[in-house]
C-alpha cells in the first residue's frame, strides 16, 4: 500500500481555494490531464458519486465534501487497477487574518489490486505525481484569481 502526504502553499484566501477544490469535483478536466469524460451519477447526503474516464480507464468514486472542515474525501469505488482514498484539505495559515495564504494538504492511500500488470500500469508514485499536478493547477488558478481581484 502506498501512503503519501504532501502540502502546497497557495497565496490565496481560504474561500478562493475552497471554491476551486469544489469546482474540480464537477470539472476535473480543468485541473487534471487526461480526463476524457465526467458524469455526476448521484448526489445525496452521503456524498457525490462521480464517474469519469481518465486516460482510457473508467473510474467511479464517492466524493464527500465537508465545508466546515474544508476537506474533500475521495474514495475509489471502482477502478481497474487500484483501491484506496484521498483526503484533500484547505488549511488557513492564520485563523486571525482572513487574507493569509492557504495550504492545500493531501493524504493519499492507494493499493494496487494486482501486480500482474505491473509493466502496463502507472505506478503509485506516478498517480501521486498526477494529484500533485492537479493541486498545482488549483494553486495557480487561485493565485491568478486573487491577483485579478475576482
Amino acid at each position: 500500500m502506498l501512503v503519501n502526504s504532501f502540502r502546497t502553499l497557495v497565496h490565496a484566501q481560504l474561500d478562493t481555494v475552497w471554491r476551486l477544490l469544489l469546482d474540480r469535483i464537477e470539472n476535473p478536466q480543468n485541473y487534471l490531464h487526461g480526463v476524457e469524460e465526467v458524469r455526476i451519477a448521484e448526489t445525496s447526503a452521503a456524498g457525490i458519486i462521480r464517474e469519469l474516464k481518465w486516460e482510457g480507464k473508467s473510474v467511479r468514486e464517492r466524493i464527500i465534501p465537508d465545508g466546515t472542515a474544508y476537506s474533500i474525501t475521495q474514495e475509489i469505488l471502482e477502478h481497474p487497477l487500484y483501491t484506496g482514498s484521498t483526503v484533500i484539505r484547505a488549511l488557513p495559515t492564520s485563523v486571525q487574518n482572513p487574507m493569509s495564504p492557504t495550504y492545500i494538504e493531501a493524504d493519499v492511500r492507494l493499493e494496487r489490486k494486482s501486480f500482474q500488470l505491473e509493466q502496463m500500469v502507472k505506478t503509485e508514485a506516478e498517480m501521486v505525481a498526477d494529484l500533485e499536478k492537479e493541486l498545482q493547477a488549483v494553486k495557480e488558478k487561485a493565485e491568478r484569481l486573487e491577483q485579478s481581484g475576482a
